[in-house]
């Protein structure tokens, strides 16, 4: 299924997701290492596919969200993440790993 799909990826909406939702609390926390690895080997894929196609730009949004994506504490309703910074973060992953 990748295989058909990853070619045809214009855009990457850099939000780690996984198995049990739409997205970790901290994609930098330890206990997300291999949802974090997972997302990034398909991105590498997307990314490597486009400059091989001869695409002088890919588009990638760092989309994590506040409540309720992010998980809450119970009770508060609390955010026990900061979504600014995770997409802070996020964007200095991605510029580090792919502007070259």
């Amino acid at each position: 299924m990748l295989a058909k799909v990853l070619p045809r990826v214009r855009h990457i909406h850099a939000r780690v997701g996984h198995q049990q939702g739409p997205q970790v609390a901290d994609f930098r926390a330890p206990e997300n290492a291999d949802a974090l690895r997972a997302h990034l080997a398909w991105w590498d894929r997307i990314i490597e596919l486009r400059r091989a196609a001869g695409a002088e730009r890919m588009t990638l949004t760092p989309e994590f969200g506040p409540a309720p994506y992010t998980f809450t504490l119970p009770y508060t309703g609390q955010p026990v993440s900061n979504a600014w910074d995770q997409n802070v973060a996020m964007l200095n992953l991605l510029r580090e790993r792919y502007c070259r």
